[in-house]
C-alpha cells in the first residue's frame, strides 16, 4: 500500500504488481488494508486473491472492499460497500464464507445502539456474490427463540394497541427490538412467509402494511443492490 496522489481525497493506495508487469492501483481510500484472507483461493477458480479492506471515514461512514484476481493481468472481481464490516472466514472444506450484517437497517426504528443488523453468509461464485444465508437457519433460529422468549403477553398486547403517529413506539423500544428480531431473522435466513406470518402476529394492525413495505425498501437498497444473488433452495 502507498500514500494516495498529493492533492486527492484518498491518503492510501492498494497497487498489485504483475510479474514482468508494470503496478497497478486497484484501491484507494482514506484507510486501506489487506485482509487476512489474502493468498487464498476465494471463488474457487484456482487462482489466488488479494482482499483489500477499507474505511472511508467522514460522512460516508462506510467500509469498503476490493477482491482482486491475481491472474497475469490482475483484475478486481468485485467491490462491495456496507455500513457493517465484512469477515472472511475459510470453512473446513476450504472454501471461503463472507459474513456481515445488512447495514441497511441501521437505524431503523431504534438508535444505532439497539438497531437489529440482520446477518448475512455470502460466498463468491466467480465475480458474484450468492447468499447463502438460508444454509445456516439453526443460527437464525437461536435468535429468533431468544427474542421470542423475553417477549411477554402483556408486552405484545400493549404493543399491538400501539398508535405510530401517537408516541413512535418511544415507550416499547425493547419490544419494537424482538419483534424486528423475529421477523429479520425469519426473513434473511430465507423463510419470507414466516417473515410476514410473525410480522401479523405481532405489529400494530394499522401499521402492519407500511412496516412491511419500509422493511422490502431497506432490504432492497442494502448488500441486495450490489448484485448479490440468492443460492438456490
Amino acid at each position: 500500500m502507498l500514500p494516495g496522489p498529493k492533492g486527492t481525497p484518498y491518503r492510501c493506495r492498494g497497487t498489485v504488481t504483475p510479474p514482468q508487469g508494470r503496478r497497478v492501483t486497484v484501491a484507494q481510500e482514506w484507510a486501506l488494508s489487506v485482509d487476512d484472507i489474502s493468498g487464498n483461493d476465494i471463488n474457487g477458480d484456482g487462482i489466488p486473491k488479494v482482499v483489500f479492506d477499507a474505511f472511508s471515514g467522514g460522512e460516508k461512514c462506510c467500509y469498503l472492499y476490493w477482491i482482486v484476481s491475481l491472474e497475469k493481468k490482475p483484475q478486481v472481481l468485485r467491490e462491495i460497500r456496507n455500513q457493517v464490516p465484512l469477515v472472511f472466514r475459510k470453512r473446513t472444506d476450504g472454501g471461503t464464507e463472507i459474513r456481515t450484517g445488512e447495514g441497511s437497517f441501521d437505524l431503523f426504528f431504534l438508535p444505532h445502539s439497539e438497531a437489529v443488523i440482520p446477518e448475512m453468509v455470502l460466498r463468491l461464485e466467480g465475480d458474484r456474490l450468492v447468499d447463502v444465508s438460508s444454509e445456516y437457519r439453526e443460527e437464525y433460529d437461536r435468535q429468533i427463540a431468544q427474542a421470542r422468549g423475553e417477549l411477554t403477553p402483556a408486552d405484545l398486547e400493549k404493543f399491538r394497541r400501539s398508535n405510530y403517529n401517537e408516541k413512535m413506539f418511544i415507550d416499547q423500544l425493547p419490544t419494537v427490538k424482538r419483534v424486528l428480531t423475529v421477523v429479520l431473522n425469519y426473513l434473511y435466513s430465507g423463510r419470507e412467509e414466516q417473515a410476514w406470518q410473525a410480522l401479523d402476529e405481532m405489529w400494530p394492525p394499522s401499521d402492519k402494511e407500511r412496516v412491511q413495505g419500509l422493511i422490502m425498501e431497506r432490504r432492497a437498497r442494502g448488500l441486495l443492490a450490489h448484485g448479490t444473488a440468492a443460492a438456490a433452495k
